[in-house]
C-alpha cells in the first residue's frame, strides 16, 4: 500500500520553495529519456503525483506518456538526508475539476507562468515508492 506520510507530503508539495525540485523521467516515443524540472509537482490524493505542464504541445513529457505512460520522479534533499524515487503510470487528466485542482496547488511562483491556465495537469498512479524518509528507509507499492 501507498501512502504518505506527513514528511513526505511536506517535502514533495515543497520541493521547488525549498530548492529540491522533483525530477520527472519518462521515456519519448524514439526511445530517448524526456528528463524534466517539475516545479508543480504535488502529492495527488493519498498515493497519486500530479504537476502543471504549461505548454502541452512543446512539452517532451506530455508527448512521452502519451505512448508509454510509465514515468519516475525523484526528490531528493541530501542535507536532510530524505530521498524518495516515486515510479507509476501518467495520464493527461482531462477533468476540469482535477485541472483547477492540480493549477492551484501548484507553488505562486509557478502559477504565475500560467495565468491563462492554458497547460494541462498531469496526474501520475504510482506504482512504488522507494527511498529515504524522515523514520529511515521507504519502501512502499501499490500490491503491498
Amino acid at each position: 500500500m501507498i501512502r504518505f506520510d506527513a514528511q513526505m507530503r511536506a517535502d514533495i508539495n515543497g520541493a521547488l520553495d525549498d530548492g529540491y525540485p522533483i525530477v520527472v523521467c519518462a521515456v519519448t516515443p524514439e526511445g530517448t529519456p524526456a528528463v524534466s524540472f517539475r516545479g508543480t509537482a504535488q502529492t495527488f490524493g493519498d498515493d497519486g503525483l500530479a504537476f502543471w505542464v504549461r505548454n502541452q504541445e512543446a512539452s517532451e513529457t506530455v508527448r512521452a506518456i502519451a505512448v508509454n505512460p510509465v514515468v519516475a520522479a525523484v526528490y531528493a534533499n541530501m542535507p536532510a538526508r530524505r530521498h524518495y524515487t516515486l515510479m507509476g503510470r501518467a495520464r493527461v487528466e482531462p477533468d476540469p475539476a482535477v485541472r483547477r485542482q492540480v493549477f492551484e496547488n501548484s507553488p505562486a511562483s509557478e502559477r504565475a507562468r500560467d495565468p491563462e491556465r492554458a497547460g494541462v495537469a498531469v496526474v501520475v498512479e504510482l506504482e512504488s515508492v522507494r527511498g529515504r524518509g524522515a523514520e529511515g528507509p521507504v519502501a512502499m507499492s501499490r500490491e503491498a
